[in-house]
């Protein structure tokens, strides 16, 4: 009886010390976990010694389940892959496993650590990339050396003719159609507009217009900002009688008679009743020719490029191709120069059989509709 009662005693004192010292530790060690990496290593391998599946298992869970390398190699991989040197050979590969983005980030360092399949492998996927490129880059810069054939149409005028005939008549010789305008009541209008029609050149008259900077003068026959409707309509017809017969006119100067639409209105009235065109030289960009060509349901035409705002050979030859550019882009282009412009109607033969071969039409302003 004491031996059974000395046995009953003895059995509690000897299992609580280990299991209150065993919880103890888990503390000790979860509180660690929180400090540091390697407590946290540490409490994780007295857990897997002592064998515990209970409560003490549970509680060590938390502490182990931050398994550092297996959540940083997915990050690791992804900043990999998401350079721009990697994207090709990822797109490239057919396998989606990680294994096959690694060659190219490591192949050029470590291609001994990889496994024969998987160096053969990138080695063939970039030169079946290499050899992609090559095939295609001569057949790109191939193409792009080709003249380029745009069937644009050329038109181009020629303004302030009837000072003199000596500074038109290289104009005049020019083996394409071009537009000749003709200046009103000057000594030699009449006298260039009849020499123009002769050559076979396209006609217009070429009306002066006062320009915003009221110092400047536009010249004889000009349309004036005090001048009410009935008085420009008047003019303008009077100056057709002069230089006529044409097919149109455009504005000499004028940025301040386009840019007022009454006034420009006017002429329109007078184009429209006369069945001739309006060419706006745009000389002021908020010129309302377009506004008042709609209210009248008329067409007319714009410039797009003057040749010799600066006179030197290299400038004349950079603005003809920008107006190139231009009839690329919308079929056609109309190009503004001065019969007293030295050099500009022997530039423009120059250029005339190459321009021809490349596939551009020279036309009037008539050749556009």
């Amino acid at each position: 009886m004491l031996m059974l009662v000395a046995s009953i005693l003895l059995a509690p004192s000897a299992e609580p010390s280990p299991a209150t010292s065993g919880g103890n530790a888990v503390v000790a060690q979860s509180g660690q976990n929180a400090q540091g990496g390697a407590s946290a290593q540490s409490g994780q391998a007295s857990v897997s010694g002592s064998g515990n599946s209970g409560s003490s298992g549970a509680a060590q869970k938390p502490t182990t389940v931050v398994v550092t390398p297996q959540t940083e190699k997915p990050a690791a991989q992804q900043s990999t892959t998401s350079s721009g040197q990697q994207k090709p050979a990822e797109s490239s590969s057919s396998s989606g496993s990680s294994t096959a983005q690694k060659p190219p980030a490591s192949s050029t360092s470590s291609t001994g650590s990889g496994s024969g399949a998987g160096t053969t492998s990138s080695q063939s996927t970039s030169a079946s990339a290499s050899a992609s490129h090559s095939a295609t880059a001569p057949a790109t810069s191939t193409t792009s050396t080709k003249p380029k054939s745009s069937g644009g149409k050329l038109v181009f005028v020629f303004d302030d003719a009837g000072h003199n005939l000596n500074q038109l008549e290289p104009f005049l010789k020019l083996p394409f159609k071009v537009v000749i305008a003709v200046l009103p009541g000057l000594p030699h209008s009449a006298e260039a507009a009849a020499a123009a029609r002769k050559a076979g050149k396209q006609v217009i008259l070429h009306q002066p217009m006062q320009a915003v900077n009221l110092s400047v003068d536009p010249g004889p026959s000009a349309i004036k900002p005090d001048m009410h409707t009935y008085e420009i309509e008047a003019l303008v017809r009077k100056n057709l009688a002069e230089i006529g017969p044409v097919v149109g006119l455009n504005n000499h100067e004028g940025s301040l008679i386009t840019a007022t639409q009454s006034a420009i209105g006017a002429v329109l009235d007078v184009c429209k009743a006369e069945n001739i065109f309006f060419l706006d030289s745009r000389t002021n960009a908020e010129t309302k020719a377009p506004q008042a060509a709609l209210e009248r349901g008329m067409k007319i035409y714009e410039r797009d490029i003057f040749l010799d705002n600066e006179p030197g050979r290299d400038d004349i030859i950079a603005m003809i191709k920008k107006g190139l550019a231009v009839a690329d882009k919308k079929g056609h282009a109309i190009m503004i120069g001065h019969i007293w412009s030295d050099g500009l109607a022997a530039i423009i033969s120059e250029m005339y059989p190459d321009l021809v071969a490349q596939g551009y039409v020279f036309t009037d302003i008539s050749g556009l509709n």
